[in-house]
């Protein structure tokens, strides 16, 4: 396109400028009283084609007399014709608005962007983070069990700042988000899951007179891991007995989740739940299984079970 503007232009350019020696050679022969002769004429043509590629980018018009004739008004609209396309540039720059800088987001728009942002909370459950990489997997009964041995970041008011963590678990059962520093495994078979959490008490509140809903909001909380993993429906707390007095409690939990098709599958959530000695810290495993064959007390069950059984917490 550029090529052809170009070429356009030195053709307009070469015609204006025959028509300038034109119009200066009868010019002169006027004033002279005598006709331009033939050489002339040819010698002027001649000039004009040869001169038609060097003005291209523009007419000098510096040399074309005004006296006594209209040459002054023909000169003042050549002067304005630019052939280079510089002219046209400026002429687009020009006419083009300027830029417009994206306006910031009005105040009320930030609120509600910084209202809908979940805030962190101690009663929101959340992975408790392995304590660098010690974790150590020993085989156990018939190779078919690991157990695990592990530490874990621990409350501040613990001096070593770690606390330790042990559980079975089949050994066939997949680590996930190992990156991200958690504890959790999946049977790929039926979809049953572990989860290692953390939570902070309520306030003035101890394990055992804390009331059973709490776990089940601390847990399925919109902003905690498993809600964040899967599509919870609905969960109730459906029974809790204390195992150890302010040390061990261990919950059953119903809830029901919602597949990317629709479709609501009801589970089941073991949770066993651990309070560091002298601090208001819990250490949960949560154990997640399909309801029906929960209820049906078979192998997925057993499984669940023993693995909640195992699990040791405690500070160093």
């Amino acid at each position: 396109t550029n090529t052809n503007t170009n070429t356009h232009m030195t053709m307009v350019a070469g015609l204006i400028a025959l028509s300038v020696v034109l119009l200066n050679s009868w010019t002169n022969a006027l004033s002279q009283q005598a006709p331009p002769s033939r050489r002339a004429f040819l010698a002027g043509l001649s000039s004009a084609v040869v001169a038609a590629p060097a003005i291209a980018n523009g007419i000098d018009v510096t040399g074309l007399p005004v006296e006594g004739s209209n040459n002054a008004v023909i000169k003042n609209q050549l002067k304005a014709y630019d052939g280079s396309g510089t002219a046209r540039i400026e002429q687009i720059k020009q006419a083009s608005p300027p830029p417009t800088k994206p306006r910031p987001p009005p105040v009320v728009a930030q609120q509600q962007q910084q209202q809908s942002t979940p805030s962190s909370s101690s009663s929101i459950a959340s992975f408790a983070l392995r304590y660098g990489e010690y974790t150590s997997l020993t085989r156990i009964g018939f190779g078919d069990r690991y157990r695990l041995n592990d530490y874990l970041v621990g409350p501040t008011t613990v001096s070593s700042g770690k606390v330790s963590v042990s559980f079975e678990f089949p050994s066939d059962w997949l680590q996930l988000d190992k990156l991200a520093g958690g504890l959790q495994y999946v049977d790929q078979r039926n979809g049953d899951k572990l989860y290692v959490l953390r939570v902070t008490l309520p306030p003035s509140s101890s394990l055992d007179d804390t009331p059973k809903s709490f776990f089940g909001d601390a847990i399925f909380n919109a902003a905690g891991p498993i809600a964040r993993d899967v599509n919870i429906d609905e969960y109730r707390v459906s029974k809790s007995v204390v195992l150890v007095p302010n040390a061990r409690r261990r919950l059953l939990i119903k809830y029901s989740t919602v597949t990317g098709n629709g479709l609501r599958v009801e589970r089941r959530a073991l949770v066993d739940a651990q309070q560091i000695a002298g601090t208001d810290e819990l250490y949960m495993l949560v154990t997640s299984s399909n309801a029906v064959k929960f209820e049906a007390k078979g192998r997925e069950r057993e499984t669940v079970e023993a693995i909640v059984d195992s699990f040791l917490c405690d500070k160093l």
